[in-house]
């Protein structure tokens, strides 16, 4: 079954996560597994379209070698957080593997001066043992995942699910080579629905 909101089951397994930020009035997107050549700066167009900012989670390797769209994230005014260098999944590494990765991408992220201590785990995916040792991190999951990577995207039902999203919830896209051909047929219907409703973009700090 694909959920598009977050279940309270994955809530309880990890409550000390940040699922949903206490706002009456903003929302928070967030884009996955970039910065990508072609794909990061539509999404940022798109977002310049409506006055919104975002989240980028972005991976280490990719700030390396596209270090020109990462600072113009930064330049626009979106927040950039660390999504590991190698984009490991915590369930497939020890602690010592991915703390290593994680922090190889800070080394990427202090190059454009990125100082926030945000991080998402690739796929969500983290062992409790590697929590205790990111005490320092900020660290965001979401309460709406669009599906946008799937090989069988619906885009009404991920239209449908995503236009309930609301204050204070936090919405999970990727700017990747994979979900770009999806999140074209979703995202501008989106950014246009939820600045009807008079919800601000806001980037998480």
């Amino acid at each position: 079954m694909r959920f598009y909101q977050t279940t309270w089951f994955q809530k309880l397994l990890y409550p000390s996560l940040t699922w949903k930020i206490d706002s009456s009035d903003s929302i928070y997107l967030t884009f996955d597994d970039g910065p990508t050549p072609e794909v990061t700066p539509w999404v940022l167009d798109e977002l310049d379209k409506v006055g919104g900012k975002a989240s980028f989670f972005c991976i280490g390797i990719k700030i390396e070698e596209h270090k020109d769209i990462a600072e113009k994230l930064l330049q626009k005014g979106h927040a950039i957080g660390n999504h590991t260098y190698r984009h490991l999944s915590g369930y497939e590494v020890d602690a010592v593997e991915y703390l290593e990765d994680i922090k190889k991408c800070d080394d990427q992220l202090e190059r454009i001066n990125v100082k926030n201590q945000l991080f998402r785990p690739p796929f969500g995916r983290i062992r409790k043992a590697q929590l205790r040792r990111l005490d320092q991190k900020k660290i965001i999951m979401w309460n709406y995942l669009s599906w946008d990577f799937s090989t069988s995207f619906k885009p009404e039902k991920s239209l449908k699910a995503l236009k309930k999203a609301g204050p204070g919830d936090i919405v999970l896209f990727h700017d990747s080579e994979k979900a770009f051909a999806n999140l074209k047929q979703i995202l501008p219907e989106l950014l246009a629905h939820y600045n009807s409703k008079g919800l601000k973009l806001e980037a998480l700090r």
